[in-house]
């Protein structure tokens, strides 16, 4: 007698943007826009945890468009976020 496993589960939610195609960098902000204010109305989420974007760039012909540095023209594979956590929210009043 051998005991059923319960389907595999990630951890993560998934948010598929697939379906929509090519997309302009407003038309996605609007969509994460939309989707964050779903989660957090519809289903009260109030936290997550090292949150990533994977983007697969284009121009407008749907031909990758690699991203290149300013610098040194080398092709940028990561961006760490421009926005940081204020200090003051580490301490408790």
């Amino acid at each position: 007698m051998t005991k059923r496993q319960k389907p595999h589960r990630p951890p993560q939610l998934t948010v598929d943007y697939t379906a929509m195609g090519i997309m302009t960098l407003d038309e996605l902000k609007q969509a994460l826009w939309t989707d964050l204010q779903v989660l957090k109305e519809t289903y009260s989420v109030k936290y997550i945890k090292a949150p990533m974007l994977k983007l697969s760039l284009t121009n407008e012909f749907g031909e990758v468009a690699p991203l290149k540095s300013l610098n040194d023209g080398k092709p940028i594979y990561r961006m760490h976020t421009r926005h940081f956590r204020p200090a003051c929210q580490d301490y408790e009043p």
